[in-house]
């Protein structure tokens, strides 16, 4: 035990010792300059010298930037300012003679056109065919071509021909009247009926042709366009009647007494419907 109290004696001299020796020697400490010390000014020394260095690097860039560089880059930067210049001049010139090109040609496809009904009128098929070909050539965009095209066809019985122009123009009209109508533009009616029209040819052409399914697809089109069209309603009844389709053909007899009940074939139908 003695020995115990011995030992924390002896501690707590040596704690008081330190303790002493700090607080004797605090205000040396405080007076040290540490900037100096030989390590802290050696370190001072080599960023100033760093510093020094990148300042002349900058200098010399900004010089070479303002003497060489700068004028070279004006220059490269006018010449393809003036490249880009005489490309756009270029592609302005050629959007003009583009447009000029484009007028006389559709100028020229309409005088192709009326020559080439002159000469259906006269019954020169063949040369009516080729004067439209050559309008088409000319300008594609008219739908009243490729239509005509379709009649010569028809007139020189080239019947495969004139359903494959008209399957294009329903086409082209489809969407043409689908844009229309979403759009509500006022000329929807006028592409609403052409396209039914249309419709009822390409009908009339396969009906003529003995392709019934077809005949009655696009009768059906027209009839959902135009739905009380005595010429569309009097094809669709033949077609049901050869097709056998006794309830399409009571529906469209009826439709059609309702619309037309001068129509001379309607007694006719009613007894080829009861013999169905």
């Amino acid at each position: 035990m003695f020995l115990v109290w011995l030992g924390v004696i002896l501690l707590i001299v040596a704690l008081a010792v330190v303790l002493f020796i700090i607080l004797h020697k605090m205000p040396l400490l405080a007076n040290i300059d540490i900037d100096n010390l030989p390590a802290e000014q050696a370190a001072a020394k080599k960023e100033a010298i760093i510093n020094d260095r990148i300042r002349r690097q900058l200098t010399r860039c900004g010089w070479w930037w303002r003497n060489i560089l700068s004028p070279v880059y004006a220059k490269i930067k006018g010449f393809f300012g003036q490249g880009y210049a005489k490309l756009k001049r270029l592609h302005r010139q050629q959007i003009k003679t583009k447009l000029q090109s484009q007028g006389l040609n559709e100028q020229r496809a309409k005088e192709l056109l009326l020559e080439a009904h002159e000469a259906l009128s006269q019954g020169r098929v063949n040369e009516a065919e080729q004067l439209v070909l050559e309008s088409l050539e000319l300008d594609q965009r008219q739908i009243d071509s490729f239509a005509f095209l379709a009649e010569v066809y028809n007139e020189a019985k080239k019947y495969k021909e004139a359903q494959e122009v008209w399957q294009y123009i329903v086409k082209r009209l489809t969407q043409k009247y689908r844009a229309e109508e979403l759009r509500r533009r006022p000329e929807t009616k006028d592409t609403k009926q052409k396209l039914a029209d249309y419709c009822y040819l390409l009908g009339q052409s396969y009906y003529r042709d003995g392709q019934l399914e077809r005949a009655d697809y696009y009768l059906k089109q027209a009839l959902k366009l135009a739905p009380k069209n005595p010429r569309y309603l009097d094809t669709m009844l033949a077609v049901s009647i050869m097709r056998k389709d006794r309830v399409t053909a009571v529906l469209i007899l009826d439709t059609l007494t309702a619309v037309d009940p001068n129509n001379g074939n309607l007694s006719n139908y009613l007894e080829q419907i009861k013999q169905l």
